[in-house]
């Protein structure tokens, strides 16, 4: 791998971006569980690892 050709990790899942639109949109987990067709758990799930990889920004 040449010195410029890093490749950075993104900060959030593709999943928990789509999670996290979602709930600016002021859906519900059980929405967005709907919507996504996954279980209201892994909708928490998605937001608690997102907010914990925001936070380990600060």
């Amino acid at each position: 791998m040449k010195e410029n050709e890093y490749t950075h990790k993104p900060l959030l899942t593709k999943r928990e971006r789509e999670v996290f639109e979602l709930l600016v949109q002021d859906k519900t987990t059980r929405e967005i569980a709907g919507e996504l067709f996954i279980s209201e758990k892994t909708v928490r799930n998605h937001i608690s690892n997102a907010m914990r990889s925001i936070c380990k920004l600060e």
